[in-house]
């Protein structure tokens, strides 16, 4: 149909039949349909390939298999319909079980999006778009044989594909859309899942790639498949030495999310660091270390180039990592940068994006697969007991910019209402004490003698978070670590005290000193090796301080503020000018 313009009908007629248009340029209905997306078929509940099955007594549906092994097996893959976007089984009877999705529906391209405000000013049909572009085709060449005028002259977009409804939440606004749902999943078992597979002597070559966040490290190091795939690295390498099947995995370690590093911290320094710590959380046979970002494609081209020869024609490549570690981000830029394919996988600042295990192929070269696994949980992380909110402030999604503090004996530094530094003991009259965290989160030095005070009165307040008084008791007891410390600089960082899902303290100082760290019991908190050794040379002053991002953010918030009272204030004064 036609849509108001400018011209009207009757100048437009002169410059072509509308007539001739209406009926010979009208494009044709196609005659084949796209194909419906089936419905899942779930199996049997007495099958014993689906361990966890949820039954709703109130629905006549055919029960829900709740199960994260994704779409890994190849047999039962083509009879369930998996998310590409994050591996959950879908279904579309129930909106409160998860994987629900709904179908799209077909739109036609010449009435989509058109306003209910804009009315038809004929019956004749709009020009076609072939037409503005000037393709001309004779008369006695418009037949049912002839080219599709819509079609020229307009590049075919790529499908969309069709996720489940929390994916879509996810992917338009960042948040999950009904966090319930999410409790019927059964636990992610690891060792059940993806360990079993990487333990069998036999079968195609894997590759495990152990992803860990630069900016946690310590945090997201994920120990215990570090020592179960050691462990069966020892195990099929004495097997192959006398002769018998043993298929050894080669790990691959990936420091993801290095663009949130300062740029002054060199690669061959941070390189050695990370070996350093990855020996210590039990990773003693590591093929190849690589350092990415894949927000700017640094060190994507040598990882696959490594990948795809340690892997071979036919291997299983499985992304192995704690929750937000970025798993699922680096595969969908190996994708873009690698084998050409653009993968689907939902990407999200949210712990626990991925639900289930995801096969993507056609990313590595030959039949190589690659397996986005769901993040492994650790209740050692501080971030696995805030809110979406919450964890939207600490989560580090900018460059790292250092805090530095000069303080004495008795003075004490917090990170938000999450973690304090507090100097016990020192044999040196200053001790420089950076802080690297994100952006967001505020800071307060102060006596440590008030350290009490500032529980009652500013949790919860001036230092979210916790955000609100309510969820500083949600959070749990406060307990104290105390470490023995040396330094031999006073310009730089000797050792760094991390705390798991927030960030750390960097300490310098020449002579000794014993610190005490408070956080909330059972997170975890470890005293390594200091990480970016460079402080900063303008330091904080007492009191509490926010960063210069925060500032800029509240001064433009409170000028418009004020714009707005001070326009009120006009309009009101207009107002009584008028009545009077």
């Amino acid at each position: 149909m036609m849509i108001a313009r400018t011209h009207s009908l009757s100048k437009l007629k002169p410059l072509i039949s509308i007539s001739l248009i209406s009926q010979s340029l009208t494009p044709k209905p196609p005659s084949s349909h796209p194909t419906p997306i089936p419905k899942p078929q779930f199996q049997n509940p007495s099958s014993k390939s689906q361990p966890f099955i949820f039954s709703n007594p109130f629905s006549s549906s055919q029960p829900l298999p709740l199960s994260r092994e994704g779409n890994y097996d190849e047999a039962t893959a083509p009879n369930l319909i998996v998310c590409p976007g994050c591996g959950v089984h879908m279904q579309d009877s129930d909106p409160k079980n998860p994987g629900f999705f709904l179908k799209p529906s077909k739109k036609d391209p010449r009435t989509y999006k058109l306003g209910p405000h804009l009315e038809p000013v004929a019956l004749e049909c709009e020009f076609n778009g072939a037409l503005k572009r000037g393709f001309v085709i004779e008369p006695e060449n418009l037949d049912d044989s002839g080219p599709n005028l819509g079609e020229l002259g307009s590049e075919s977009k790529p499908e969309k594909p069709v996720v489940c409804a929390r994916c879509h939440s996810l992917r338009h606004y960042g948040r999950v859309k009904d966090t319930a749902v999410e409790n019927l999943l059964p636990d992610f078992d690891f060792y059940h899942t993806v360990g079993r597979k990487l333990a069998l002597a036999s079968g195609t070559r894997s590759v495990v790639l152990m992803v860990v966040d630069a900016a946690d490290f310590d945090g997201s190091f994920p120990k215990k498949v570090a020592k179960l795939v050691s462990d069966t690295i020892d195990e099929h390498s004495t097997a192959w030495k006398q002769g018998r099947s043993g298929n050894v995995p080669r790990v691959v370690l990936v420091v993801t999310k290095i663009d949130l590093l300062p740029s002054s911290l060199g690669p061959t320094r941070l390189e050695h660091w990370v070996r350093s710590r990855a020996r210590e959380g039990g990773a003693d046979k590591i093929t190849s270390v690589h350092l990415v970002s894949a927000v700017r494609d640094w060190g994507l081209k040598n990882l696959v180039d490594d990948v795809s020869s340690l892997a071979g024609p036919r291997g299983n490549v499985w992304a192995i990592g704690a929750q937000n570690a970025g798993k699922s981000t680096l595969i969908n830029a190996i994708g873009k940068h690698g084998g050409g394919k653009i993968t689907q996988l939902t990407e999200a600042p949210v712990p626990g994006t991925t639900l289930g295990i995801v096969r993507v192929e056609g990313v590595l070269p030959g039949k190589t697969k690659l397996f986005d696994t769901p993040g492994l949980l650790h209740p050692h992380q501080i971030t696995t007991r805030l809110t979406r909110e919450e964890q939207s402030l600490v989560n580090i999604s900018k460059e790292l910019k250092p805090r530095t503090y000069r303080i004495k004996d008795g003075y004490s530094v917090h990170i938000a209402g999450l973690m304090r530094l507090d100097i016990e003991e020192s044999s040196v009259d200053s001790v420089y004490v950076t802080a690297w965290a994100s952006p967001y989160l505020p800071l307060h030095m102060g006596k440590t003698e008030n350290a009490s005070e500032m529980v009652e009165k500013h949790f919860g307040r001036q230092l979210q978070p916790p955000i609100g008084e309510n969820r500083v008791k949600e959070l749990g007891q406060w307990v104290k670590k105390e470490f023995h410390i040396s330094g031999n600089s006073w310009d730089s960082s000797s050792v760094d005290i991390a705390a798991a899902g927030l960030g750390w303290f960097a300490v310098g100082l020449k002579g000794e000193a014993v610190l005490s760290v408070w956080t909330y019991d059972g997170i975890d908190v470890v005293l390594r090796n200091s990480l970016l050794p460079n402080r900063s040379y303008n330091f904080e002053v007492s009191g509490f301080t926010v960063s210069k991002i925060v500032s800029k953010a509240d001064k433009a918030s409170n000028k418009s503020q004020r714009q707005g009272e001070k326009k009120k204030k006009q309009t009101d004064h207009q107002k009584d000018s008028v009545t009077c």
